[in-house]
């Protein structure tokens, strides 16, 4: 248990022996393995075809979406994330500003709007408490938007879904790119 209480989040903050000791892997093919996998293929959908209406009720209202930056290091030194600068720190308010603005004709970054496909793979599950479904899985995000360069980025999101009542909602998205460089024109995309 003592390593557990030196343990650390892709982040570098401390992570409490408490908070790992808890999470419970739910085994691929279980009943709730099952619902977590629908809920990303349908929320990677929605994304997909530009329901951001329907992909923003997905979140919970306390809602934290965040993309550190990441830089390269050695090894020894971490994975290079900084926890202090991201280029997304989100919450359902600026959640909700981006796709009232995605409405309108005034998202000049999305006009004609990008065509993206979001893959999600090596899935694990793992329950944090009765409500609380911690998801770590690995991603890879292709974006086309009129004659542009294509975009592909890929990383790891880990993410909380929380269960409220029978349907599950996105408590947190922490987004790992494996990108050190960013050489896309703008970061309008959900990831």
């Amino acid at each position: 248990m003592a390593a557990l209480a030196d343990a650390t989040d892709p982040l570098g903050a401390a992570v409490s022996a408490a908070s790992k000791a808890i999470a419970v892997t739910v085994p691929a093919g279980a009943p709730e393995y099952c619902e977590v996998v629908d809920w990303l293929y349908r929320e990677a959908r929605m994304l997909d075809q530009g329901e951001f209406n329907s992909w923003l009720a997905l979140m919970a209202p306390e809602i934290i979406y965040t993309m550190p930056t990441r830089t390269a290091v050695n090894p020894k030194d971490g994975q290079g994330f900084d926890h202090d600068f991201g280029l997304f720190a989100e919450n359902h308010a600026s959640l909700s500003a981006r796709v009232a603005r995605l409405n309108t004709d005034q998202a000049w970054a999305e006009q004609p709007r990008s065509r993206t496909r979001h893959f999600v793979s090596n899935i694990i599950v793992e329950r944090e408490s009765n409500t609380d479904l911690k998801v770590t899985a690995a991603f890879m995000l292709t974006r086309l938007r009129s004659n542009r360069p294509l975009d592909i980025f890929t990383g790891e999101r880990q993410d909380t879904l929380r269960r409220d009542g029978k349907l599950l909602k996105l408590a947190r998205r922490l987004i790992l790119l494996d990108q050190t460089v960013i050489e896309s024109h703008n970061l309008s995309i959900f990831f």
